[in-house]
């Protein structure tokens, strides 16, 4: 009996904790707004526009025009009122309706008129609807957004097939949105369907939208971090037809160069930049498409990893028995990977600067993927300090590689097609 006793009590502190934080992201809050205007009510609702914008920031800024027409409509609706009194109390009673929610209640702190400029001074405590947070709160993780990249080539042939610099830069984008997705370091920001999603949030508009949505979805994000890039592209290599064999083989040639930066949006700091190089040798597939598919998502992983190792290095954030855990999984890793564990040391300072360079790094082990969850990695120690002396918080790299190679194949050699169209790389042969 006791044990039920227990559990019915946890279950309904577990239960009462996800109200107190589903309470928390849809408080109600009060703000403080000024406005100024000749017209009375003109600057109370400039004094509201003022508020709500605390609350709901830029997203506001998008529906300011919306928001105005309202309070021009409830100007309109409370134009015969000509004492101030009257005028007081029915803006007071028709601004939640005429605002839809995006203002509740207000209660008017300051008011004085200026007879000398002629205007309106009004101060007041507005009560507005607290941001709707849908999972995670955004703020608990740095924001990026992977920009349409761009190309500095026309159309090439590989293998037959024409390859288009539109179709080219969009499907890297895209794999490069869903790598940096997958590594769970960033909120990932969309701009490929951004008239998509603008056209949804225009529904707030409509009359029979509920004051309750507003709240909900006027939290556009903008950026910390912005990915822009350019491709570069390469015709397949020349080839030559093996009579004996009935194949034709080509030498191994440059698929792609990528050239990215990582831009600090506020600041316009160049972060970081580099260029990933992808030759034929690196792209696998049965086919020319699944080839080509198979070199952008190359490119597109080795971006990531730089991005993250630059940012976000992976690190140990656990221990098992037998296992280190890391705090990245998705497609950041495979079974079979091999990796380095560094121990940081003290931080180093620029002697001329006086920047912080950050810390040297010795490397104390290698370990070997073994299995990988779409939020962490699992590994075993295969050479070096043991498993129950390396420290949880160490830092988690790739084996530096010069270019860009197929993985754990490191196959160079050439790329082969058949008669009927059929690419085969040397290690699918």
């Amino acid at each position: 009996m006791n044990r039920y006793i227990v559990l019915f009590a946890a279950v309904a502190a577990c239960c009462m904790g996800a109200f107190a934080q589903l309470q928390q992201s849809n408080s109600i809050k009060t703000v403080h707004g000024k406005g100024r205007n000749a017209d009375y009510r003109t600057a109370v609702y400039e004094a509201l526009v003022q508020a709500a914008s605390q609350v709901q920031g830029v997203s506001l800024q998008d529906s300011r025009d919306a928001f105005m027409d309202s309070m021009a409509q409830l100007k309109k609706t409370n134009a015969g009122d000509s004492d101030i009194t009257e005028i007081r109390e029915s803006l007071k009673q028709s601004v939640s309706a005429k605002t839809k929610g995006r203002v509740l209640s207000y209660e008017i702190t300051e008011e004085r008129f200026d007879q000398e400029m002629n205007l309106w001074y009004i101060e007041l405590d507005a009560k507005v609807p607290g941001q709707y947070v849908v999972g995670l709160h955004p703020d608990n993780r740095r924001r990026m957004v992977v920009m349409p990249f761009r190309s500095r080539t026309g159309s090439v042939d590989v293998f037959g097939k024409t390859l288009t610099p539109a179709s080219t830069c969009e499907s890297i984008a895209s794999a490069l949105d869903e790598c940096l997705t997958q590594t769970r370091r960033f909120t990932m920001l969309d701009r490929a369907f951004n008239a998509e999603t603008q056209a949804e949030l225009s529904r707030l508009n409509l009359d029979n939208a509920s004051a309750g949505d507003f709240g909900r979805f006027q939290q556009l994000l903008v950026t910390d971090y912005m990915v822009i890039g350019s491709v570069r592209m390469f015709s397949s290599p020349a080839a030559s037809y093996n009579q004996w064999t009935g194949t034709t083989t080509a030498s191994d040639g440059t698929f792609l160069e990528v050239s990215y930066r990582v831009i600090l949006v506020p600041t316009s700091q160049l972060k970081w930049a580099g260029s990933v190089v992808v030759p034929y040798s690196a792209c696998g597939g049965s086919s020319v498409d699944a080839m080509i598919a198979s070199g952008m998502s190359v490119a597109a992983q080795q971006i990531c990893n730089e991005i993250v190792e630059n940012i976000y290095p992976p690190r140990v954030t656990a221990k098992t028995t037998f296992e280190l855990v890391l705090n990245q999984g998705g497609k950041g890793f495979a079974v079979g990977q091999i990796l380095e564990v560094f121990r940081m040391g003290e931080a180093i300072t620029d002697v001329s600067s006086g920047e912080t360079l950050g810390a040297p790094e010795e490397m104390i082990a290698r370990i070997r993927v073994t299995r990988v969850t779409p939020k962490m990695s699992y590994a075993v120690v295969v050479e070096g300090t043991p498993l129950d002396q390396i420290e949880v918080g160490a830092v988690v790299r790739r084996p530096q590689l010069t270019g860009a190679v197929a993985p754990d194949t490191g196959a160079t050699s050439p790329v082969q097609v058949s008669p009927s169209g059929t690419v085969m790389p040397p290690w699918k042969r």
